[in-house]
């Protein structure tokens, strides 16, 4: 999969980089989407001389606070959908839940903003929340931005620790992936304990 991915991106020269930044976008917007596994590529190519690292890094961070972008705006227009209609219902969401996670975000939402690029399968939901939330949008993107930084020069890193050894970067990749499923069942579980948990009659 990384040498056909490898092969597509190498064939579009330097247009090669908006697939970089598309891909980091798209995480965003269509979670399963695997972003990382093609910012990794950036780390290798950064080492092979075909682009400049600087250059992966600030369009695979453009890519990330654009995705988060979207995903804030529709967050903002979620909001407003309910305050117009507090009775309806979208995509199984109601008033009474949205009410709740806006209280979340209020009072850890800055935390998550600023850890979100780490968290994958919920960043996305991250922004989402914060615009139905209200977070002013400057400070969201922001923090979104700093995470971003933080997260792709990682990942960037990595990339350029293989060279141009496209065994070892899906031997990476594939653990990557096992580890970000894990974390995602961890997360889940956790969410469900304690869901379990407050519903619980008081002993």
């Amino acid at each position: 999969m990384v040498e056909s991915i490898d092969h597509f991106i190498m064939a579009l020269g330097m247009a090669g980089l908006l697939v970089l930044g598309l891909a980091a976008m798209l995480e965003y917007v269509v979670p399963p989407f695997p972003g990382d596994t093609i910012t990794l590529l950036g780390g290798v190519y950064a080492v092979r001389g075909q682009h400049p690292w600087p250059l992966v890094f600030l369009v695979v961070v453009a890519g990330s606070v654009a995705g988060a972008a979207i995903n804030y705006w529709f967050g903002t227009w979620l909001g407003r959908r309910f305050d117009a209609n507090p009775q309806a219902s979208l995509f199984g969401i109601t008033h009474a839940k949205l009410e709740e996670v806006q209280a979340r975000m209020r009072r850890s939402g800055p935390w998550l903003l600023l850890v979100n690029r780490f968290l994958p399968g919920i960043r996305g939901v991250i922004f989402i929340a914060a615009g139905a939330s209200r977070i002013p949008r400057r400070n969201a993107l922001l923090l979104g931005a700093v995470s971003a930084m933080a997260h792709t020069a990682l990942v960037l890193s990595i990339g350029r620790m293989v060279g141009g050894n496209l065994e070892r970067l899906e031997l990476l990749v594939s653990r990557y992936q096992m580890a970000v499923v894990v974390l995602v069942v961890i997360g889940v579980l956790a969410v469900v304990v304690r869901a379990l948990a407050r519903r619980s009659p008081a002993t």
